[in-house]
């Protein structure tokens, strides 16, 4: 089986975190003799905004106004990253899931919707439970509808975002633990009934878990220096960039 290289989780800033993802995608599509997964979290609270959304819908909404805000480089709704615990995933093109855009999010989110189910959350896609899909687009992901979602009833759990290089894919989402009063009108894990909604319970959880919707052999391992390096030029002259944010 192919390799997974499962990084150790840490917190960022907005663009470090999206730097570095974009760096992981880079080094797969160079070398593609290993998947890589890293889970983590955000050192402040941030608003990510898709690759295609316009900055000047945060105008709209006062609560946006003076919040952190970064660009992903995935598509997708905005994300209000507080409460809850980001995964990103990069596969090369080899590998089976990378054919069909709707394979890898289908593998990874039933896996994480198997975790929920054994802490009394009765999640699955929405695809698979009937729920409705929408081609209206709201600006905050979990208020969107996608049959690739993952849902506990009415309740949006996991929602994610790819971008595709020639070598590999980059899939990255959330997964939703806790209501923040920025959003009160999202609901989380701990809403539904779960009881552990700490960051590392569910990092270690995922950690162990996606390496098998993947059907990889789990390799714990560390981000070497060129890396480091590598991300922190994409930091510094696209993720906190001015231009950047204001793409659209």
């Amino acid at each position: 089986m192919l390799p997974c290289l499962v990084l150790p989780y840490e917190e960022a800033t907005g663009p470090a975190n999206m730097a570095l993802d974009e760096a992981l995608l880079e080094r797969v599509a160079a070398d593609p003799s290993a998947a890589i997964l890293r889970i983590y979290g955000w050192l402040e609270p941030t608003l990510s905004l898709g690759y295609f959304q316009s900055r000047n819908l945060i105008e709209r909404e006062d609560r946006w106004r003076e919040v952190a805000v970064v660009r992903r480089p995935t598509g997708g709704g905005a994300l209000w990253h507080d409460h809850e615990v980001t995964y990103a995933i990069v596969i090369p093109k080899q590998h089976p899931l990378a054919r069909h855009t709707n394979d890898l999010y289908r593998a990874v989110h039933s896996e994480i919707a198997t975790l929920l189910a054994a802490h009394g959350v009765s999640a699955d896609r929405r695809g698979s439970s009937g729920g409705e899909a929408s081609d209206e687009k709201p600006f905050l992901c979990f208020a969107d509808r996608d049959d690739n979602d993952v849902v506990a009833g009415p309740v949006k759990l996991v929602g994610s975002a790819q971008r595709r290089r020639a070598g590999a894919v980059l899939q990255h989402g959330s997964l939703l633990l806790e209501q923040s009063a920025t959003t009160p009108e999202l609901a989380g894990a701990a809403q539904l009934g779960v009881a552990e909604t700490g960051r590392l319970y569910w990092a270690r959880l995922l950690a162990d878990a996606l390496p098998r919707a993947l059907e990889c052999t789990p390799i714990q391992a560390e981000i070497d220096r060129e890396m480091r390096d590598f991300a922190a030029q994409l930091e510094a002259n696209i993720y906190r960039s001015r231009a950047w944010i204001e793409k659209r």
